[in-house]
């Protein structure tokens, strides 16, 4: 195991300290118990890595260990890389997200009988209904088309089903778009990652489309065998697929990347409506247990939305994973077909991310006392409002409704008037309308009033 990093906001918490020191101990344990080749974890708060460490070897043979700078074929979390580059050029008002495709790329004509064309959007969210993959066994026979070969084959082809009907996954759509990339822009896919994403973020140690393992790199390990043997997987080039994945990154590197995902307003490469539309729901699975946004999976873990994209290669199996509400990232890279390591995810967030919330949760205001005039029963045409002072904070409630959690009304600069704080009206104003001697005679809430019941 490489030397574990931990930031002064580790060191400097105990509770926080011990918790990722159990974490590690289980990542260990997992990797000595499952024969695994190798694993780089790291997460990401406020913008830094706070913990990481490299367990195992990224050369079984020559035992070379893993490290935060190793880089792992990351495979689909390409794809990330290559809605962004969609979105800065819709933001550019270079690409519309709701155009064809054809009007990107004109030899595109495929279409689902009677169904509306195939746009961008469709293909970011993976709901264009276009084939998984290429036409040949890239996956199996380890050759992938060239570009050429991909356009070629692609014109042979129909959708399997007409936009919107499902989510399917397809490597063969952001293969798409990774060619609109270059329309659009007038550079090679590969050229404008680097130029737009990866030079302005720093992201030094990350390969866009390698062709050799080159230095630094962990080796990928096929599944072991029954004496827990393992074969190197080759290194094969991804070619015309490279925009749904080719790259090459390492803990490190992608941590910088997180801090741009966890990012809440306008940064150098994005701004932050565009980020946050990528982190949101456009495809929401018949479970609703989560879905696809544009260039991320969203699931739950516990009570938090999580987002991102996992990443699946020959020899490699990685995820690079989000809670943007509460400014936390997870990354676990691993060179081996058999590591689960969405598994090491899911127990990161459910041991680190509540000690995290413990460290960070503001201190609730406390209650002023001329909120007390406020308190009692308001009346109108549609039924009660309670307002009440509870535990430091003014509420609201309807009686008619009392298993609903009360609305809570923080206060604002005009001490009359405050915000209420509730689902589905965030930012609304709630104002108490007085007499000259302050007794209240409205309370108005959206530009509706009730009155105190005297």
């Amino acid at each position: 195991m490489s030397r574990i990093v931990q930031s002064d906001f580790v060191t400097q918490h105990p509770d926080l300290l011990a918790t990722v020191g159990l974490l590690d101990k289980w990542i260990s344990l997992q990797l000595h118990e499952r024969h695994l080749p190798g694993l780089a974890a790291g997460i990401v708060h406020d913008g830094e890595l706070i913990w990481g460490s490299g367990y195992g070897f990224g050369d079984i043979d020559e035992k070379k260990s893993i490290t935060l700078d190793t880089r792992f074929r990351i495979a689909s979390i390409t794809k990330t890389f290559t809605a962004l580059a969609i979105l800065q050029l819709r933001d550019a008002g270079k690409v519309r997200l709701d155009d064809p495709v054809s009007a990107y790329l004109p030899w595109f004509t495929l279409q689902y009988e009677g169904a509306p064309p195939i746009t961008l959007r469709h293909l970011l969210a993976h709901t264009s209904g276009l084939p998984r993959d290429a036409s040949v066994p890239h996956w199996t026979d380890d050759v992938f088309q060239a570009w050429d070969e991909v356009v070629t084959t692609t014109q042979q082809r129909k959708p399997v089903n007409p936009p919107l009907a499902e989510f399917g996954y397809s490597n063969l759509g952001y293969s798409l778009l990774g060619a609109v990339v270059e329309t659009a822009s007038g550079k090679a896919w590969a050229t404008y990652i680097q130029e737009h994403i990866l030079d302005p973020l720093e992201m030094r140690n990350t390969v866009v489309a390698p062709t050799k393992a080159e230095d630094d790199f962990a080796f990928g390990y096929y599944r072991q065998d029954e004496q827990h043997q393992r074969k190197a997987a080759p290194f094969v080039e991804t070619k015309g697929f490279s925009a749904s994945a080719s790259m090459a990154s390492s803990v490190n590197d992608l941590a910088k990347y997180a801090r741009f995902h966890l990012s809440t307003g306008d940064t150098p490469i994005l701004s932050k409506h565009s980020l946050r539309e990528m982190h949101q729901i456009e495809w929401l699975n018949k479970d609703w247990q989560g879905g696809y946004g544009l260039g991320t999976f969203i699931q739950r873990i516990g009570n938090w939305t999580i987002s991102g994209h996992s990443g699946g290669y020959k020899g490699y199996l990685t995820q690079f994973m989000m809670c943007r509400e509460h400014n936390t990232g997870v990354i676990i890279l691993t060179n081996s077909l058999d590591s689960m390591p969405y598994e090491y995810v899911e127990n990161t967030y459910k041991l680190v991310l509540p000690e995290i919330l413990k460290i960070v949760k503001p201190k609730a205001p406390e209650a002023k006392p001329e909120w007390q005039r406020f308190a009692g029963t308001y009346l109108g045409d549609w039924g009660e409002l309670v307002v009440m002072v509870r535990g430091e904070q003014l509420l609201m409630a309807s009686p008619r409704f009392v298993m609903m959690p009360p609305t809570v009304l923080e206060p604002t600069e005009n001490p009359n008037e405050f915000t209420l704080k509730e689902p589905g009206n965030p930012w609304e104003i709630a104002r108490f309308e007085t007499d000259a001697e302050g007794n209240v005679t409205r309370l108005w809430t959206r530009n509706e009033y009730v009155l105190p019941v005297r």
